[in-house]
Order: structure tokens, then C-alpha cells, then sequence
């Protein structure tokens, strides 16, 4: 797995909406490493067995080493592995994985290139765009294993390779359509959209003068401008690493509630307009707390508040077995031990395996052992694909005339 040049495709979400972010992140570490370390082990395994023919299980149990993390391979992510894998090899077509793409034409910006996950040609295969058929198709696959749903419509890291892929593989057949194709095993999600030869000729056409910019502000040759080079937005937002200490995203959350509250009470319109930002406004405060803590550890003070020290954590034995000899002595019996309690159904199933767990507790004729509260009721997109709930609303009492 090969890092990324400055404009990465990946990244292009950011960069793209929000020109000044890469010279205001310079240098500065990526948020959530731990789930990009996960994300790099499973895509590496994807790319050994795509290679060699192999199977995600010749890896599980092993411990895998990626960016500072070590992960034990699980039966999980060799199934979520195996289901991308599948999904692959059902399309026709000559294939091309972790395959390296030259972006510098697109952009117009030297030095630039990024890895497509699996890249896939059919001459002679079609699709179906605003009713029309296109034969000659290019396909690039995206494996993403998170929990955080992402399409493939107007996707810029989509558009970015799907561009890339088709200026360099329309010299060896005629590519009419570029298809991009989202797989997310994890949340049981995949989608793909597919856009026309004009479309992507298209987007090259408007991407480059966003890139150049946002590469000259990077590197220097243009002057930043946080008026103008910042904005703030969902898409760019949520993986900028300097989003905590952005002018604007602060000016945006501070501005946020002004433009909707107007001076009546605020009826089921605002709250919908509200409520549908509360989740950016709850991460924006968990990122100001974060930064905030992060200076006054670097001994910077903040004024109005003061480093102290919570709670202690719970007490701990530090070496068990001496202090089990110490407890024995003190308290007869068994009353040095905890009852020993059965794992958790959860548990149960990883130990026992997906099949054998069903059949044991969930077969016909079984005894149900097994329970599990409801879901409690929230609000979420309507989008969702949760089926919606219609809760019974109070119904006034019709009075009827006895007389």
C-alpha cells in the first residue's frame, strides 16, 4: 500500500470544497489513525489475495502490524474481505489491482498520482445512462471498511480516479462509460453510478483550475487568504485534522443558529432545520474540548480555566496471584472470588462460529434462550433505509348526542 501525493484523490472531498486545507493542515497528524491503520490492514489483505488467488483465511489469527497498530485477524473482516472479493470477480472484465493512476493530467499539477483499489476493463461490456446504452466500460472499485456510508454520486474521489483511470486506459480501448462502485461490507451497503466520456471530460475541465489553486496555496506560490480560501461544510469538515482550530468552522457554528431562528417560536420547520445540524454542532464542542485540553497539556493558558487532574481510575490489583494468596488467608471459603459468570451471546457466536451458533440457538425446535431488548425509538435521515414507525397520536373522543 503506497502513500498518496499532495492532491490526493482520497482527499479530494477537502481539498476540493475547501481550497486553503491542505496548507492549514500541513504537517499535522491525521485524526482517527486507528480506524485508518484498520482500513490499510483490511485493503492490504484484499490486495494479497486478489493477487495471489488466495483466500482472507490464510491470514486469520495472524497479528498484522499497519501504522503503529497491530491487529489479530478475525473471521469478521476475513468475511467482509471475502464479500468485496466476490463482488469482483462476478464483473467480467480485465482487472488491475492497488493500481497506480497518474492524476497530473487531470489536475494540470505536476507530481500528482493515487491507487485505485481494483480497476476493471470491458470492452465489450455496457450500461444504462439517462436511457441510452454505452458500450465500453470502465470500472474502478472502492473497498471501504468503516461504518460511515458513503455513494458513489458526484463522489470526488470517484470522479478523480474514475478520471485518471480513463485518460490512461482510453489509449488501449475506447472507453465510453466510467463506472464507480462503492463497497462497504461492514454496513451491508454498496453503490455504484456510472457517468458518460462528455462527463468525465466534463469534470476534468472544472476540477483542474480547484486543483491548481488549492495546490499553489499548499505549496506557497499563492498567498493564503483565510476569507477566501477556507470554507467550512459536512464534506470537507469531518476529516480535516485542523478542524478544531478553523476560523471557519467556528465562524460557522457561531453563525449556525442565527440563520434559523427568526422571531416567532420556533415551529416544526426550525426545529427540523436545527435539529438536522445537531451533530455538527456535538463535534464541533468535542473538538474545541479536545483542542483546548491539547494547549493547556502544551502549557498554554486558557483563559477563565485551569489544568487539574478527575477522578483516579479504579483500583487494580498489581500482581494478582500474590494478592489472591493475601485474600485467601483473610476471607474463608469463596469469598475471595467472584461468581464465575457464562460468556455473553455475542461472545458465544465468535467462539462457536455464525453456523454452528444458529443451529444451536436459533433452529427450529429449539428452545429460545436467547432475548433482546427493542430498539428504542430516534430520529434519523429519511433517507434511512430502517423501515419508518408511525406512532398512534392521541384521538379526541366524539361526543355523541344521547338525546
Amino acid at each position: 500500500m503506497s502513500e498518496h501525493a499532495v492532491l490526493a484523490p482520497s482527499d479530494a472531498a477537502r481539498w476540493a470544497r475547501c481550497v486553503g486545507a491542505l496548507h492549514m493542515s500541513k504537517g499535522v497528524q491525521e485524526i482517527d489513525k486507528e480506524d485508518s491503520a484498520s482500513g490499510t490492514c483490511s485493503h492490504w489483505i484484499l490486495e494479497t489475495c486478489l493477487k495471489q488467488n488466495t483466500a482472507p483465511e490464510i491470514f486469520l489469527g495472524k497479528k498484522l502490524h499497519f501504522s503503529g497498530f497491530d491487529f489479530e485477524i478475525d473471521q469478521d473482516r476475513c468475511d467482509r474481505v471475502s464479500a468485496v472479493m466476490r463482488a469482483i470477480y462476478r464483473e467480467p472484465g480485465q482487472m488491475w489491482v492497488e493500481q497506480r493512476l497518474n492524476t497530473t493530467p487531470v489536475f494540470d499539477v505536476p507530481g500528482q498520482y493515487g491507487h485505485a483499489d481494483i480497476v476493471k476493463l470491458d470492452q465489450f461490456g455496457s450500461v444504462m445512462i439517462k436511457d441510452e446504452h454505452y458500450t465500453g466500460v470502465l470500472s474502478v472499485h472502492d473497498f471501504k471498511d468503516g461504518y460511515i456510508r458513503v455513494d458513489a454520486k458526484d463522489n470526488l474521489q470517484g470522479l478523480c480516479y474514475g478520471a485518471a483511470a480513463y485518460l490512461t486506459f482510453d489509449i488501449v480501448s475506447q472507453i465510453n462509460a466510467v463506472r464507480f462502485c462503492i463497497h462497504q461490507p461492514k454496513i451491508g451497503h454498496y453503490d455504484e453510478w456510472s457517468y458518460t466520456r462528455a462527463e468525465i471530460e466534463q469534470f476534468i475541465v472544472a476540477i483542474r483550475p480547484v486543483a491548481k489553486l488549492a495546490y499553489g496555496i499548499w505549496e506557497g506560490s499563492i498567498p493564503f487568504d483565510a476569507a477566501k480560501h477556507l470554507l467550512a461544510g459536512d464534506e470537507q469538515c469531518y476529516w480535516c485534522p485542523v478542524r478544531s482550530s478553523c476560523p471557519a468552522r467556528a465562524k460557522q457554528m457561531v453563525d449556525l443558529f442565527a440563520a434559523v431562528i427568526t422571531d416567532h417560536a420556533i415551529d416544526d420547520s426550525t426545529l427540523s432545520k436545527l435539529y438536522a445540524r445537531l451533530d455538527e454542532v456535538e463535534q464541533a464542542c468535542k473538538d474545541y474540548r479536545g483542542e483546548a485540553l491539547k494547549r493547556a497539556m502544551s502549557g498554554r493558558k486558557i483563559e477563565g480555566y485551569k489544568l487539574v487532574k478527575g477522578k483516579r481510575g479504579p483500583r487494580a490489583w498489581a500482581d494478582k496471584a500474590k494478592a489472591e494468596d493475601v485474600l485467601t488467608e483473610l476471607l474463608p471459603g469463596d469469598l475471595a472470588y467472584e461468581p464465575q459468570e457464562i460468556i455473553s451471546p455475542t461472545e458465544a457466536e465468535k467462539r462457536i462460529g455464525k453456523d454452528g451458533f444458529k443451529k444451536a440457538f436459533y433452529a427450529e425446535g429449539t428452545e429460545r434462550l436467547i432475548k433482546q431488548s427493542e430498539g428504542s425509538y430516534t430520529l434519523t435521515d429519511e433517507n434511512d433505509p430502517r423501515e419508518e414507525v408511525i406512532p398512534e397520536t392521541f384521538k379526541p373522543v366524539v361526543e355523541h348526542n344521547l338525546l
